[in-house]
């Protein structure tokens, strides 16, 4: 096992327990009109990305959040409306409503549905960004099902061979149930790293390696503040670019909302930026009877005994790691930057809730 640039942790400061991480998230929605109990959900998948180490869905995001919140660019109270409604799909208009809230509203419906029938489909449209996806696709776990989530972005990645921001980096996150230990789930963004990542370096003022990001000009760049500017790389090159297209068309056009393209930046908080979501259900049960699990335990067991290649000293399997991770920072407590700490703190003399204190290192 290699540790990549994003798994790092840049430049600790401070220890903060889940409890309190958790109850300053969702005061922090409480205080811009949204109910208790969808704060929690938002506070939920905020805090899921942070222990897992997705520091690029984390809080790195709040702050986005709160300002289209204040602005009227998001709705804190959404009234969710089924637009289409078939045995095993249906198409739902999320209100501009929080993606905690509506990404919740659709799995389930997908999940609902594959109850009946084996197999569940639920799109939405204008949902905010949607975050931390495989928290999403991780529900169908709890019916032990297969969990499918892909969603639509905002424009920025250029078309392979051009240079204008024209797709999102449309992510995808598989959750596949098991007798492991651990959840199997696999989450990643069509770009060579999420655009998270080049956010968070802006905010803690730290250059990003070479290839993950072009500028205006479509040079490579390592300033985190040309890269938002500009585009991301797309994963794979042409493969990923043809990915992303791919997912636009199975979300945007799908679910009828607006084109990546023509969404105005997520940093521009003073326009609407309603984004689209698939998500998938299936019950293996119905499709294969109880050997399913035992199958995929089997495939796990012979990949984790493989030969191991040079300077690795382990196989992991896609949730392994990010599992470790989780059951650790629950236990010992999240490490925050110093700057992120401070804008938070920030936040929280702005909304008039209680700041963060931790225990300094």
């Amino acid at each position: 096992m290699r540790v990549t640039h994003e798994e790092k942790t840049i430049m600790p400061s401070s220890i903060f327990k889940y409890k309190t991480l958790f109850a300053f998230v969702e005061s922090v929605f409480t205080s811009l009109g949204v109910s208790r109990l969808n704060s929690k959900k938002c506070a939920a998948q905020t805090l899921d990305a942070e222990l897992r180490g997705v520091t690029s869905h984390g809080f790195v995001r709040l702050n986005s959040f709160v300002e289209r919140l204040k602005k009227k660019t998001a709705n804190p109270k959404p009234k969710i409306k089924s637009i289409t409604n078939l045995p095993s799909y249906s198409l739902l208009d999320g209100d501009n409503g929080l993606s905690a809230i509506v990404g919740e509203r659709t799995m389930n419906t997908a999940i609902n549905k594959a109850k009946s029938a084996g197999f569940g489909a639920a799109a939405v449209r204008n949902s905010l960004h949607t975050g931390h996806i495989g928290y999403f696709a991780a529900m169908a776990l709890k019916k032990n099902m297969i969990g499918m989530v892909i969603s639509g972005s905002v424009g920025n990645l250029a078309p392979w061979g051009g240079s204008e921001r024209m797709i999102g980096n449309n992510p995808i996150a598989f959750a596949i149930p098991s007798n492991q230990k651990f959840p199997i789930i696999f989450d990643i963004a069509t770009s060579k790293v999420a655009r998270g990542y080049v956010m968070l370096a802006a905010k803690t003022g730290e250059e990003i390696p070479k290839g993950w990001a072009l500028d205006k000009s479509g040079k490579s760049t390592t300033n985190p503040i040309e890269a938002l500017k500009g585009t991301m790389v797309p994963l794979g090159d042409h493969k990923g670019y043809g990915l992303a297209l791919m997912f636009s068309f199975l979300t945007t056009t799908l679910s009828g909302n607006t084109f990546d393209g023509d969404q105005p930046d997520w940093l521009d908080t003073d326009k609407v930026c309603s984004l689209p979501m698939l998500c998938i259900a299936i019950d293996p049960r119905q499709c294969l009877g109880k050997e399913y699990k035992s199958k995929v335990d089997t495939i796990v067991e012979k990949i984790k005994h493989s030969n191991l290649a040079p300077g690795y000293d382990q196989i992991l399997i896609p949730g392994e790691n990010s599992n470790r991770k989780y059951e650790k920072n629950l236990k010992t407590g999240l490490r925050l930057n110093t700057k992120l700490v401070q804008e938070m703190n920030d936040l929280a003399k702005e909304l008039g809730i209680k700041k963060l204190n931790g225990n300094n290192s």
